[in-house]
C-alpha cells in the first residue's frame, strides 16, 4: 500500500482500494477493466507492488493490472497489461493505457511482476520482470507520458530501478539468459543510452535518494571480488565505494539530505550517508558507545522509526542520535497525517494520527 494524506491506497490483483485512515472506511478506487489474470502476478506471500503516488498539485496513483480479454467471433483472446492512473482529486476519472505483453512473458518459468519505478516531470517509468532472480534477464521497461496517455518508448532486456531527473537507471543485458549485466543510464524522454558501466555478475541496482543509486555486484572473472558502490545516475561515476562493515542494501531517503540503509546478519545494522557525496555520517551498532542497531521500519522527514527488544524508538536520520520522545509505535508507512503499524500479537494493521 501507499499513503497520500489520510488515504491508504491498497493494491490487489483486480483493483485498488482507497482506505480512509481516520475511520477505516474503504472504497474501490478503480478496478481492472478487463478480466484480471492473477497467475502472472506475484504469489500472495510475496504480495503485490505498492501503487506509486506522484508529486505535484494534481497527484496520481499509478498501478498496473494483468488482464485477459476473451475471444469474440474471429477475434482471438489475448492477455495484456493495463497501466492505470487514478487521480486523487475527488470526482476525477481514472484512465488506462493498454499494453501488449512482450513475448518472453508467455514462456517465463517464473511469475511475472510489474511495478512503477518512478516519475519525473510528466513521464512515468514501469518495468516488467520475473519475480525470481534466476530468470532476471527477461525484463522490459516502459515510459508513459502522463499528459498524452501514450507510451513514449519500450526497452527490452532492461530492468529500470530508479528515475532521477531526466535519467532512468537500471540493469541492462546484451542478450536473453546472459550471465552478465551492467548498470546503465538512459534518457527519460528518448531512451538514448547516456552511459553504461562494465559487465558484472549478480548485479542489483536500487534507488538511493534523488542524487545517487546503489549498485552491488561481483566481478565476472573473479567472484571473490565484490562491489558495493554509490553511483551518480547522470554519469555513472562512482561516488563512494562501501566498506564491508556497512552491510545491507535496503536504503531509503529521509526526505531531507540523508540516505538510511539497513541490513541484517547475526545482528541488525543501520548506517547513513550524505545523499549527494555518499560520505558516511554514522553507523550502528557502536560497541564503544554501547549502542545496538534497531530494526528499521520507516524513514521520513529526517526521522528513522524502528524497534528493538525494548520497544519502538526514533532516531535522528542525520546524526543517528536517539530522539527524546519515543513514538509509541514503529510505523511501516508514515506521513504528516497518519502512521500505519502492525500489532505484535496478530499482525493487525492499525492507523495512528501523527503530529505533522
Amino acid at each position: 500500500m501507499a499513503l497520500h494524506k489520510q488515504t491508504a491506497y491498497v493494491a490487489l490483483p483486480d483493483r485498488v482500494l482507497a482506505v480512509d485512515t481516520a475511520n477505516g472506511a474503504a472504497r474501490t478506487a478503480v478496478t481492472a477493466e478487463a478480466e484480471p489474470l492473477t497467475k502472472l502476478t506475484p504469489n500472495l506471500e510475496n504480495g503485490l507492488p505498492a501503487p506509486f503516488i506522484t508529486d505535484g498539485e494534481s497527484p496520481l496513483v499509478l498501478t498496473t493490472f494483468f488482464v485477459h480479454q476473451p475471444g469474440v467471433g474471429t477475434r482471438a483472446p489475448r492477455v495484456f497489461l493495463e497501466f492505470t492512473a487514478i487521480p486523487t482529486a475527488a470526482g476525477a476519472a481514472p484512465w488506462r493505457v493498454p499494453l501488449e505483453l512482450p513475448e518472453w512473458t508467455k514462456e517465463s518459468r517464473s511469475p511475472v511482476a510489474s511495478s512503477v519505478v518512478g516519475v519525473s516531470g510528466k513521464v512515468a517509468v514501469f518495468t516488467l520482470s520475473p519475480t525470481q532472480s534466476t530468470f532476471s534477464s527477461a525484463a522490459t521497461t516502459y515510459a508513459v507520458d502522463l499528459d498524452s496517455h501514450r507510451v513514449l518508448w519500450t526497452k527490452d532486456l532492461f530492468r529500470a530501478a530508479s528515475v532521477t531527473g531526466g535519467i532512468v537507471t537500471g540493469e541492462k543485458w546484451d542478450k536473453t539468459d546472459s550471465d552478465y549485466s551492467a548498470v546503465a543510464g538512459y534518457d527519460l524522454a528518448t531512451a538514448a543510452e547516456k552511459w553504461r558501466a562494465e559487465d558484472r555478475i549478480n548485479l542489483q541496482v536500487t534507488p538511493a535518494g534523488p542524487h545517487l543509486i546503489l549498485a552491488t555486484a561481483k566481478n565476472k572473472s573473479d567472484f571473490r571480488i565484490q562491489y558495493r558502490q554509490f553511483l551518480d545516475p547522470a554519469t555513472g561515476t562512482v561516488k563512494r565505494d562501501l566498506s564491508d562493515d556497512l552491510p545491507g542494501s535496503d536504503c531509503a531517503h529521509d526526505g531531507a539530505s540523508t540516505i538510511v540503509c539497513a541490513g541484517r546478519g547475526f545482528e541488525s545494522y543501520v548506517w547513513a550517508v550524505d545523499d549527494t557525496s555518499g560520505a558516511v555520517r554514522w553507523q550502528l551498532p557502536d560497541k564503544n558507545a554501547g549502542r545496538i542497531a534497531p530494526q528499521v521500519t520507516a524513514v521520513w522527514h529526517g526521522r528513522i522509526y524502528g524497534k528493538t527488544a525494548d520497544g519502538p524508538l526514533a532516531l535522528d536520520a542525520r546524526t543517528g542520535a536517539d530522539l527524546p520522545t519515543r513514538p509509541g509505535i514503529a510505523p511501516y508507512l508514515v506521513n504528516e497525517y497518519t502512521g500505519l503499524a502492525l500489532s505484535e500479537s496478530d499482525d493487525a494493521l492499525t492507523a495512528y494520527p501523527t503530529n505533522g
